[in-house]
């Protein structure tokens, strides 16, 4: 098994985890950009920052190849952050503990942040890797883009030349991608009244874990469980069998992520406290044997006492458990242009109790905009009717397929002659920021491709080594194309 400083491409793997020191969630990708533009000044390339922190690196053409046509490289320097509950990891000043398993690279117990590491690494290499023939180009490290792509949103007309473009953010290497979903998060505050703990009543503390939760996008078709849901499913079902009262209530890290792990402190009655245990164990093992067997068969739950002094009323108890059950989640149409493509979906990503409010982030998708019109609505509509505030920030635009397009034939040409097989086009059920800088430059050729990565957004993620090499030569062979 080779160290990973023996991984090749080397200049790929070097800066992949130079970036992995460096602590770089949403939000937080200061740090990682002030490296960037150190390592472009230690190079001599051209390097400037817009108003919401992107940076576009400039490397010249290949000597002769001054007057090609430049070409944009496009990736997103900023990560989800999520961690198994027993791992020690501060993602504001850890670094990525990486680590090589055979023909994979993973983390220890993290998110490796491959997505989009591993892109933005492979852009950039371009730089130390004088073998490759290619015209002027432009690196575009976008930021923020797993919390809504607003980095991207942020790029402005006239911020780069290049009329052609490669985003590096896709994590299948047998497949080119063309188009992508649009997106809208909505975001319903409930506020609760509180009580205190009648006497006749005892806390107790439901804990939901071992799902493997993953993408909201790209493994929203798996069937894997949402701990948000099934929390509220199966307090909403004790509920209607004996009384019960939420004291707390909350799972998942972020809106684009299949919550893999959910608690909630409720008050029952004393004297049903062994019946309440019986109706959780019930209806848990059948949703594990008929709704996830397959998916997540490390499914598992553990019920035990808790001190509870306060908790919401009846009443409002209910109506936050109706609500929760209420909101969609999962696949909800396929699409009828692509095989096996689903069309529209949305994940109850993130239910956090503040005092006596509890926040829930839902994040919807789907590539028929009026559709995701029609989420939004719903959203807008339970809020209304479990009497919640609602927050619906802008959303992004989906990218249109054109398999005609000039770079996307040249790339599909360039891998059937590399790996003797035609790649399979497809669209994503996720958010790419192509849609966006669509918007900006309508006449921009895009085409997007990447290296196999498995369990994005858990602490499962994991890139492939061969794959990384793979798409490493044919980035290269396309841009020498494009040069000729």
């Amino acid at each position: 098994m080779p160290t990973y400083d023996e991984l090749q491409p080397r200049a790929v793997w070097q800066i992949f985890g130079a970036m992995s020191r460096i602590p770089r969630g949403s939000g937080n990708e200061a740090a990682v950009q002030a490296m960037f533009k150190s390592w472009a000044a230690e190079r001599h390339l051209n390097c400037k920052e817009d108003a919401t922190g992107n940076l576009l690196i400039e490397i010249p053409a290949s000597t002769g190849l001054e007057h090609v046509p430049p070409t944009l490289i496009q990736g997103h320097v900023d990560m989800v952050c999520e961690k198994n509950a027993a791992t020690k990891h501060d993602f504001t000043k850890d670094p990525i503990r990486i680590q090589v398993d055979g023909d994979w690279v993973t983390a220890d117990g993290t998110t490796l942040g491959a997505d989009n590491g591993i892109g933005v690494a492979m852009g950039l290499a371009l730089a130390e890797s004088p073998e490759v023939r290619h015209g002027p180009i432009e690196v575009l490290l976008t930021v923020d883009e797993e919390r809504g792509l607003t980095g991207a949103r942020g790029v402005t007309a006239g911020f780069f030349q290049s009329r052609r473009m490669i985003n590096l953010d896709s994590e299948e290497d047998a497949a080119i991608f063309i188009g992508c979903a649009g997106g809208r998060d909505s975001v319903l505050t409930l506020a609760l009244r509180a009580g205190k703990a009648p006497q006749s009543m005892v806390g107790r503390k439901l804990v939901l874990q071992g799902l493997n939760g993953g993408h909201s996008g790209l493994d929203i078709h798996t069937g894997r469980g949402n701990a948000n849901k099934l929390l509220a499913r199966v307090l909403h079902h004790a509920a209607r069998v004996m009384p019960l009262r939420v004291a707390s209530i909350g799972g998942g890290l972020l809106r684009n992520a299949i919550p893999r792990e959910a608690e909630a402190r409720v008050l029952v009655p004393e004297a049903r406290a062994r019946e309440f245990k019986q109706v959780v164990d019930t209806f848990l093992q059948r949703v594990a044997a008929e709704e996830l067997k397959g998916a997540d068969d490390g499914f598992a739950w553990r019920l035990g006492s808790a001190k509870v002094e306060k908790a919401w009323t009846a009443a409002d108890s209910h109506r936050l458990l109706c609500l929760l059950t209420a909101l969609p989640h999962g696949v909800l149409a396929m699409s009828r242009a692509l095989p096996d493509l689903v069309e529209s979906s949305s994940n109850l990503g993130v239910v956090k109790t503040d005092g006596n409010q509890v926040r829930i982030t839902c994040c919807s998708r789907s590539s028929v905009m009026s559709y995701l019109g029609y989420l939004a609505g719903v959203h807008r509509a339970l809020a209304g009717l479990a009497g919640a505030d609602l927050d619906q920030p802008a959303g992004y635009p989906g990218w249109q397929p054109n398999p005609d397009s000039t770079i996307v034939q040249a790339t599909v040409a360039r891998y059937t002659v590399l790996f003797g097989t035609k790649p399979e086009l497809k669209a994503v059920h996720a958010g790419l920021e192509c849609g966006l800088l669509l918007e900006n430059y309508p006449d921009l050729d895009i085409v997007s491709f990447g290296p196999n990565i498995k369990g994005a957004h858990s602490p499962d993620e994991k890139v492939q080594i061969s794959s990384v090499q793979k798409i490493w030569a044919l980035f290269c062979a396309v841009l020498e194309d494009m040069a000729k």
